[in-house]
């Protein structure tokens, strides 16, 4: 169903049943729909009972996202607005500077009460995003119900689903050669430490070494080994990893997922 229709068949059901639905702005950069991700979401949003307002943007044309929103925000049937933010947009330091200056705008139009909402398409560095969005919602669209999250948030229920922070923490790094992917434990200590992929995989996981949190490269001396099994290959070694000695995950691409740790209790990330 087409954002147009979908928005027709919701206007309908209004004047048929007297449902009074919510309105909600969403902006996003047009970029992100090429695949219809955002027409996807904006039909599970009509579906929770919101009214979708959108505009289509290029964040990383350096256009003035609150000229383009400033008449829908200041609409005063608009009850909250998203926005859809991706790693790759925020990235752009002038889409960063554009969207925490709407957002300020915002705030200083509708009022601190007013639902500001990041929609997000995944876990991602969490320093890229603004300080105004990071302390508002934030919904990670991976999550079942992040469609009720949002609908909640506008019409005012409290009904938050209590997440268990992960026991881990991570930065992806870009290199030359692929990526790292810098892992920690947020608190204790793991030994052995492992790295493992599936054996299709072998040649993505090219190196594995403990090493300073925050600084890549440099000599490391360290004991290691690496092993296959069922269908698996990992790498490893013994020296202690802590909140301030990381594990340095060297991979030439990115894999479907990996997993890494505690020999015995590994944590597992999706790509």
């Amino acid at each position: 169903m087409s954002t147009m229709h979908m928005n027709g068949v919701i206007k309908h059901i209004q004047l048929e049943f007297g449902v009074c639905f919510m309105k909600i702005w969403l902006t996003y950069a047009w970029k992100d729909n090429e695949k219809n991700d955002v027409d996807h979401i904006i039909s599970k949003l009509g579906k929770a009972g919101l009214e979708v307002g959108y505009d289509k943007v290029q964040l990383l044309a350096g256009r003035r996202l609150w000229d383009q929103i400033d008449v829908a925000i200041k609409s005063p049937d608009v009850a909250a607005w998203a926005i859809y933010v991706t790693e790759n947009s925020l990235k752009s330091e002038p889409c960063q500077e554009e969207l925490a200056y709407a957002l300020d705008r915002t705030l200083r139009t509708k009022g601190s009460a007013f639902p500001l909402i990041g929609l997000f398409s995944g876990d991602f560095d969490s320093t890229l995003i603004p300080s105004a969005l990071a302390t508002r919602l934030c919904v990670n669209l991976q999550h079942n119900e992040w469609d009720k999250q949002v609908s909640d948030a506008v019409v005012g229920i409290n009904n938050a689903i209590e997440v268990e922070p992960q026991a881990f923490g991570y930065k992806l790094h870009e290199v030359p050669t692929g990526f790292v992917l810098e892992v920690w434990p947020r608190t204790g200590t793991w030994t052995p430490t492992i790295a493992v992929v599936s054996e299709r995989d072998e040649d993505i996981l090219t190196s594995h070494h403990p090493g300073p949190r925050g600084f890549l490269g440099g000599v490391v001396a360290y004991s290691r080994a690496e092993r296959k099994w069922d269908g698996y290959f990992g790498r490893m070694f013994t020296e202690p990893v802590n909140s301030s000695r990381s594990a340095h995950i060297y991979l030439s691409k990115l894999p479907k997922w990996i997993m890494f740790g505690q020999m015995g209790s590994p944590h597992r990330l999706e790509f």
